[in-house]
């Protein structure tokens, strides 16, 4: 990625297809640098509903070059977990990024991107699940001030998902 003119917008129908590929290599990328075969992964094609579904929801919104061109992606929602209060908490369900633009900027533009979607709402506070096997991941979201909040799930490879949560003040 040589553009480092990146805008946040609204994801576009006509992108669900591409935002599954882009997760589906996203995806891969951190499943594999923690220890998971890539064979193991889902494809993009079986992941293309779920994208489709979150776009028509007004879930979705990518980070795109000044040619428009898709770089990443963020996905919010309400929280699916059900000792969380709904109405007073957003999720931040996915934040992803072209493997070859780690470390460029734009997974904090889409955070920010979170943090104005929250402020919209009215809320400040965000909940998200991580795998405990993607240390980069962590390392973003502790920086961004994300703190785990005890909450653990069965993940691959006997490694959790550990939840994190986040208060950012209006």
């Amino acid at each position: 990625m040589t553009d480092t003119r990146i805008s946040v917008r609204p994801a576009r129908g006509e992108e669900a297809a591409a935002l599954a590929a882009l997760h589906t290599r996203t995806r891969t990328a951190y499943y594999t640098a923690g220890g998971l075969p890539a064979n193991e992964l889902i494809s993009a094609n079986q992941i293309s509903a779920y994208w489709e579904r979150a776009v028509a929801e007004g879930r979705a919104q990518v980070a795109a070059t000044s040619e428009d061109r898709v770089v990443g992606f963020l996905m919010s929602g309400p929280p699916k977990f059900d000792d969380i209060d709904g109405s007073s908490v957003r999720e931040l369900q996915q934040i992803g990024v072209e493997p070859n633009g780690w470390g460029r900027g734009v997974g904090s533009l889409l955070h920010e991107a979170f943090v104005r979607r929250l402020h919209a709402d009215g809320l400040t506070d965000g909940v998200l699940e991580c795998w405990e096997a993607n240390a980069r991941a962590q390392a973003f979201y502790a920086r961004h001030g994300w703190r785990p909040d005890g909450s653990r799930r069965s993940g691959p490879l006997g490694r959790d998902y550990i939840r994190l949560r986040v208060t950012v003040p209006l």
